[in-house]
């Protein structure tokens, strides 16, 4: 929680109870621990630390004093710089660990030590004993059978190999990190408790540094097929990432359930294309995918110039009484789009579709503004959006005879206001699909929407209610008239119908919001789609004015009413329209 004091009073009172029972393995437990405190605090304390060694140096030599010595290696590297006694007490600490765990038979210590020890060789430019070290920390995870420390040697051996310039043998180190870290992915968000880390900030580095050298050497390659090869691979390590993303928020498997039924968004029809936008440290790449094929293109601008931009554009939208947001919306324009638009004039392209990441999924892309034209995105092109290429079932279905379960709130529960405009949302609706049912407010109740669903195969549920999305999936929910409706809860209503011949084509939710600058939270909003079965997801990102939520909705279901137009088109026509 970061109040080093306390951590230290409570180590030190730990301490001498530790003494007064003579238990010596607990008491140099609690001093290395006492040492990283101070260590995180990027303090120096040199009494503690020669008490922690000292006392770890008369212990037998065991996997405990193994890992002792790797904690106080550790701690003193977090001190190490070139001209400071840490680094070579670091050195010193991790070398008598490699000893200790060599001399007990702990090959997973031993990784550890060795690992470490490299690490530490490696951020003072001895790049070459970093290596050697690397490799053999790699040998003896392998030996110890110990996944959840090789893929981290695999992805050090692959950055060294990358320092040097290797780049085919540093693909090769990052792809087994990868296929190593796949195997043990369900641990890793939980492998730090207390940090809170998800498996994204974990492990994303690891998917986007292999994504960057794949692109890079793409740029380089002898052919056009070796150039596609990368360009594919390199997006697919990104698709796993966000694959193993939705899991981890979810804590369960209904990704790879998906991935198992759908088909493949890789062929696409004509006048459609596919944005595939890749924010790297240095740089966005933009891989553009048009029925002619795959194409690379590369904007100088790196990932965090992106991300604040996108922060602001989506403050400044929320903004009703201003057009402050014209300035950021153009210069995403310029970033996202301007670089590709020739190519969807040449081709002309009528629907961009999108797999935004991060920031980038909290924002609208249909309001970017194209200074030149003087028009919104959404005036050029449709525009849908997918959480990735994997989890999209691109089969298209039939859309005559809808039938849809309408439900909502026009009244206010709890803490939430009143709706007015739902009821006339709802009954635009109603006029325009005979085969519709309303439940609206009391009877707008789980259980009668479980009937509904087991009753008949609704191919639209829209639900016009209050709704939360948030970075912790049991802060995600939406209004139901008697309690709110989980994501789990919501999974359960729609796998009433999930593995029917026509699954629901579209899940639409509005009046619900996302927290701003949470990207977290948008895998919610993307995701409950891909939960509770649904082929699509329509959905606002934060409260818009009830009654022009209530015109654009009416306008977005007669347009879908035309079975040749599809939803983003649909929805298009109806943004345009308002």
């Amino acid at each position: 929680q970061g109040d080093t004091a306390a951590a230290l009073a409570d180590n030190d009172q730990a301490a001498e109870l530790a003494r007064t029972t003579g238990n010596t393995p607990l008491l140099a437990s609690i001093l290395a621990n006492s040492v990283r405190a101070t260590a995180n605090a990027g303090v120096a304390n040199d009494k503690r630390y020669t008490a922690a060694l000292e006392i770890t140096d008369k212990l037998p030599a065991t996997s405990l004093k193994a890992s002792l010595y790797i904690n106080l290696g550790q701690s003193a590297g977090m001190l190490a710089d070139s001209r400071s006694p840490w680094l070579e007490r670091a050195n010193a600490a991790l070398l008598a660990a490699e000893q200790t765990a060599d001399a007990c038979g702990d090959q997973r210590a031993l990784s550890y030590a060795l690992g470490y020890r490299g690490r530490l060789y490696a951020e003072h430019g001895r790049i070459e004993e970093a290596l050697t070290l690397t490799n053999r920390a790699v040998y003896a995870a392998q030996a110890s059978n110990a996944p959840e420390s090789l893929y981290q040697w695999q992805w050090q051996n692959g950055r060294l190999l990358r320092a040097q310039q290797q780049t085919d043998a540093a693909i090769t180190a990052y792809r087994n990190a990868v296929v190593t870290l796949q195997g043990v992915r369900s641990d890793i968000s939980i492998a730090q408790p207390g940090t809170h880390s998800t498996f994204r900030e974990t492990a994303a580095p690891i998917y986007f540094e292999l994504a960057d050298l794949l692109l890079s050497r793409a740029r380089s390659q002898q052919t056009p097929e070796a150039t596609r090869q990368d360009l594919l691979e390199a997006r697919d390590q990104v698709e796993n990432l966000k694959a193993a993303e939705l899991q981890d928020y979810f804590q369960d498997d209904c990704v790879t359930d998906l991935q198992n039924r759908t088909v493949r968004l890789e062929e696409i029809a004509s006048h459609t294309a596919i944005l595939y936008p890749i924010m790297l440290e240095d740089r966005l790449e933009l891989l553009l995918t048009l029925p002619d094929g795959l194409q690379q293109v590369t904007i100088d601008i790196p990932a965090a110039s992106i991300i604040a931009e996108t922060r602001h554009f989506r403050q400044l939208l929320e903004k009703r009484t201003t057009r402050q947001y014209l300035r950021p919306a153009q210069q995403l324009y310029e970033w996202l789009v301007n670089p590709i638009r020739k190519e969807l004039q040449r081709q002309q392209v009528e629907t961009l579709i999108v797999v935004p990441d991060g920031a980038l999924r909290t924002i609208p892309l249909g309001a970017l503004y194209d200074a030149d034209s003087k028009q919104y995105l959404i005036e050029q092109y449709a525009v849908a959006y997918t959480p990735g290429l994997f989890l999209t079932d691109a089969r298209a279905l039939p859309r005559e005879n809808l039938q849809v379960l309408l439900n909502g709130l026009t009244v206010g529960i709890d803490d939430f206001p009143p709706l007015p405009n739902v009821a006339s949302e709802l009954e635009q609706i109603h006029s325009l699909y005979e085969d519709s049912t309303i439940l609206q407010d009391e009877d707008f109740i789980v259980s009668n929407v479980e009937g509904a669903l087991q009753k008949n195969p609704y191919s639209i549920v829209h639900i016009a209610s209050h709704g939360q999305f948030s970075s912790d999936r049991n802060e995600t929910f939406l209004l139901a008239y008697n309690e709110k409706l989980s994501i789990d809860r919501l999974e359960d209503l729609m796998g009433l119908s999930q593995y029917r011949q026509q699954p629901v084509e579209l899940l639409a939710l509005s009046a619900c919001q996302t927290a701003a600058g949470d990207d977290r939270a948008a895998l919610g909003l993307a995701g409950i789609a891909v939960k509770a079965g649904a082929r699509s997801a329509l959905a606002s990102l934060w409260f818009v004015s009830d009654e022009a939520t209530t015109e654009l909705i009416a306008d977005f279901y007669r347009e879908l009413a035309n079975p040749q137009i599809s939803k983003a088109r649909a929805l298009q026509h109806a943004q345009v329209k308002l």
